[in-house]
């Protein structure tokens, strides 16, 4: 007897311990595996009053996560409110085991991200390491939205509250202010008003996170300054539409533009092409005044040379024409005198008989031409 009670104890215990090991396993992913029975979350860290779970994720890449997504939780925490009451996490390393095209996701599309505002469940794939952060931000952001509104969070104020967000954790929020004052400059008058209360949120929410999030950020950045945290929790009952003209008139102040329309940037413009103009007339005129003064010089050395070979022509013919037909018209020809000498023989040697004495006894015709030349003053001597 003892030996049979003592198996049915031990069986008991068995199935025991077989049926509360699968509750155990779904217990350790919370939300997750509530949601997601199927997978195995092996891995889990916080971020604030959110829990992170990780499905095939390691855990110092789960951790990096949970303080990226604590930074923004805290933030909404202290100014919007509606991440309490176990919001969590889900990190999957790859493809999500939920069936997207029933949720209505495009069929042949992987899904990367879904938010459950009504669940407060948050869904992403790490298969893109470097987007699996703003993943989790705009999930966040979704379910903290549908709690305070119930699920009627004016969807294109509730984009820019997202962007207002993301542009504070991404430390941005001065950048894209200075982008928005600089939009506004020419203008003749403000913007026209927006509609941020149209149109309610969609719950879940479906995308993938490359694509981006969040609009603009600047009016909301401007609303909460001005009207204070309560246009976060319920931008209903705030005068949004006060609010964005206010917006819309401080970045018409702020750019500079003349009600009206501006014409300070028509000087500029008017300046600029004058100063363009000048550049180019005095690049033109540097480059025709040297041109000028190349044709001047080529001018010059042309003539030069020309007035060189003029001479050298000139000399060449006076040459040639100096020969024995050339005689001195201002020597008289006449009979030497007993005592002279001939008549002019021009370029010629002298030709005849020496007048004279002949005191040297060499006759004339034996002489060189250029004896008297040679021997100046030989004949006069004794």
């Amino acid at each position: 007897m003892h030996r049979h009670f003592s198996l049915v104890v031990t069986a008991v215990l068995t199935g025991s311990l077989l049926v509360a090991a699968p509750a155990s396993a779904q217990d350790g992913g919370g939300r997750c595996s509530e949601r997601l029975p199927d997978a195995v979350f092996d891995t889990e860290a916080d971020a604030g009053p959110v829990t992170v779970y990780g499905s095939g994720v390691s855990q110092p890449l789960l951790d990096r996560y949970a303080a990226d997504w604590g930074e923004l939780v805290d933030l909404l925490q202290s100014e919007m409110g509606g991440l309490d009451g176990g919001v969590a996490v889900c990190v999957f390393d790859d493809k999500l085991p939920i069936d997207a095209e029933a949720l209505g996701w495009p069929r042949n599309q992987q899904l990367r991200a879904i938010a459950f505002g009504d669940e407060m469940l948050v869904v992403v794939s790490s298969w893109l390491i470097a987007e699996a952060p703003d993943a989790g931000r705009n999930g966040l952001l979704h379910i903290a939205q549908y709690q305070v509104s119930g699920g009627t969070y004016p969807e294109p104020f509730g984009n820019e509250v997202k962007g207002w967000y993301r542009n504070r954790v991404d430390r941005t929020v001065e950048i894209v202010h200075n982008g928005f004052v600089r939009q506004n400059s020419g203008l003749a008058e403000p913007w026209g008003s927006f509609p941020w209360t149209v149109g309610a949120m969609v719950d879940p929410l479906l995308w993938n996170p490359e694509l981006g999030y969040g609009g603009g950020g600047d009016f909301a950045n401007f609303a909460v300054t001005t009207a204070g945290n309560g246009v976060l929790s319920d931008p209903l009952a705030s005068n949004l539409g006060s609010l964005d003209e206010r917006w819309r008139q401080t970045l018409f102040d702020e750019s500079g533009a003349i009600p009206g329309g501006s014409k300070g940037w028509m000087l500029g413009l008017y300046l600029t092409i004058a100063l363009l103009g000048f550049g180019v007339f005095t690049a033109w005129w540097t480059h025709r005044q040297k041109r000028l003064l190349e044709e001047k010089m080529q001018d010059v050395v042309w003539l030069d040379q020309m007035s060189r070979e003029a001479h050298e022509r000139e000399a060449v013919r006076t040459s040639v024409a100096v020969g024995d037909r050339r005689r001195n018209t201002r020597v008289r020809r006449r009979s030497a005198d007993p005592g002279g000498v001939d008549g002019d023989d021009g370029d010629g040697s002298p030709t005849g008989s020496e007048r004279g004495p002949r005191r040297d006894g060499v006759s004339r015709r034996a002489k060189s031409a250029d004896d008297p030349f040679r021997h100046p003053g030989f004949d006069g001597d004794d």
